[in-house]
């Protein structure tokens, strides 16, 4: 063998080693590169590298000052970590630039103050589903729950069915008789002799010497006997007439054409039953046409004096049902009605006065009692809520209205009667709206206190202005397999509303 064929034979097989070392690394880096799988269509693999947020940068675990442009580790052996950008948010209105010291200071272009620090941004309320701004109050089902948040509908309802109030008993003036003689006299015998006295209907009240009378009579007798005699026609019934006019009783009258004789001391009779109020004589007292006697008063039929307010008018008419209740007589009901409603208004109280009429069987209903009456209204229906629903204030009277997604916004409402723990509402809400019945006021002072930090703060307080809890700027959720805590990433340009040197949450956060 030739050195020729030695030199020819060795090239060849050293041809052969490296051809086949090559085709090995070749056909083990096929095997090993993935395969996508069948199953997954190609643009499901894009829309997930679309969804995929960018990377910024790699930043050390250690130190996040220190960063990187690519994947790599640090000298400890651990991955850097990547840093994502903050998700697209919805654009913004600008409505002004505010001075970071002094948000009373306003610019309508980006600028810095005369520390070199940017103004920040104020952006216009985020607008919600229906379009309306983002007024009020937003809590979550868990915090309104922890507040005992009560909601009721708003519906529409009889008001005005029962109005409670008091009043005093008094006397019916309907049935109050005075007495008073039509000649004059001397008492020759007073047979009641005390106020409060009770008196039968034709009872003798007193016995009158009256000189008048007893001449009177005289002449009845005289032209009696003429008219015997058949002479003086027309006599005997002007003198029986005359008796009549000057008050002699029926009785008095038929007992002087049966003896014969005048009496010396006529009767006075009580004209109605009841008991005496007014007693304006003594025994031995002198009376004329010009005295009242005694004042009567039928007890049968009492009336009750009650005060209604006048936001109560509406709901009351003559003729109304009322039920009256005594604190004397516990579980004892009157029936009675409304009987008047006097035209004025007591300028103390505020009140208007009611009459109502009663049947007062035995006497138990003695004027001057104290009774609780509830007045049967008439009902009319009203757009209506419950009264505790109402948050009234100096500014106006106001209710919690619930909307969707736990948002509470407050809405003045105009007011109607009250009765029965409900209050009419004449604008403001509408049938089927909810409004909340407890823990109202925590969510108004809350709403009012949010208004106030809005407007001092530049607006820029929102719920959705702030990071979401335990998330960081710049940095992908607590999800994410790759989360970890780093620190942000440098300040944002001004634009942003962020300022230099200093470490601040994405615009439209608060700053407080």
């Amino acid at each position: 063998m030739t050195l020729r064929q030695i030199v020819l034979g060795a090239s060849l097989l050293l041809a052969g080693i490296g051809t086949g070392f090559w085709a090995g690394r070749w056909l083990a880096g096929d095997a090993a590169a993935p395969k996508p799988a069948a199953s997954v269509p190609a643009t499901a693999a894009s829309a997930a590298a679309q969804a995929r947020p960018k990377v910024l940068y790699w930043a050390n675990p250690m130190n996040p000052a220190i960063h990187s442009d690519h994947p790599m580790k640090d000298n400890m052996g651990m991955d850097y970590v990547p840093v994502y950008a903050p998700a697209a948010q919805p654009q913004r209105r600008v409505l002004y630039w505010a001075n970071p010291m002094n948000p009373a200071i306003h610019s309508d272009h980006p600028m810095k103050d005369n520390m070199g620090m940017d103004y920040v941004p104020v952006y216009a309320p985020a607008e919600s589903a229906s379009g309306a701004g983002e007024a009020g109050l937003r809590i979550d089902a868990r915090q309104a729950q922890n507040l005992g948040v009560r909601l009721v509908t708003v519906q529409t309802r009889p008001m005005g069915q029962a109005i409670q109030t008091v009043g005093t008993v008094a006397l019916d003036q309907n049935r109050i008789e005075a007495v008073t003689p039509r000649f004059s006299g001397w008492v020759a015998h007073l047979r009641v002799r005390a106020v409060g006295d009770p008196v039968a209907r034709g009872q003798v009240l007193a016995d009158v010497y009256s000189p008048e009378l007893y001449s009177a009579q005289q002449e009845y007798l005289i032209a009696r006997q003429r008219e015997l005699a058949g002479d003086g026609r027309g006599l005997l019934a002007a003198a029986q007439e005359r008796l009549r006019l000057l008050g002699m009783p029926e009785t008095a009258l038929k007992a002087l054409e049966t003896t014969g004789k005048p009496m010396r001391n006529v009767p006075i009779l009580s004209p109605e039953s009841g008991v005496v109020t007014a007693l304006n004589i003594r025994q031995g007292g002198y009376v004329s046409s010009q005295t009242s006697l005694f004042e009567i008063a039928n007890l049968e039929r009492v009336w009750v004096n009650v005060a209604l307010y006048d936001y109560q008018l509406p709901w009351v008419r003559i003729g109304d049902a009322v039920q009256l209740q005594l604190p004397a007589y516990p579980g004892k009901t009157w029936d009675g009605r409304l009987s008047f409603l006097y035209p004025t208004l007591d300028p103390q109280t505020r009140t208007v006065t009611a009459r109502l009429s009663f049947a007062n069987a035995g006497g138990i209903l003695r004027p001057g009692m104290y009774a609780n009456a509830t007045v049967l209204g008439h009902a009319q229906t009203a757009l209506a809520v419950p009264s505790s629903a109402v948050l009234r204030t100096q500014d106006g009277d106001y209710a919690m209205l619930a909307q969707t997604q736990g948002h509470f916004l407050p809405v003045q409402v105009a007011l109607g009667p009250e009765a029965n723990g409900w209050v009419a509402i004449l604008k403001g809400l509408k049938a089927g709206d909810r409004v909340v019945e407890s823990a109202q006021f925590l969510l108004y002072s809350e709403s009012q206190f949010q208004s106030v930090k809005a407007r001092m703060l530049g607006g820029n307080t929102g719920p959705d202005a702030a990071p979401a809890a335990g998330a960081m700027p710049g940095m992908p959720p607590a999800s994410s397999p790759q989360a970890s805590p780093v620190a942000p990433p440098p300040a944002a340009p001004a634009s942003a509303g962020s300022m230099a040197g200093m470490n601040m949450t994405p615009a439209g956060a608060s700053h407080d």
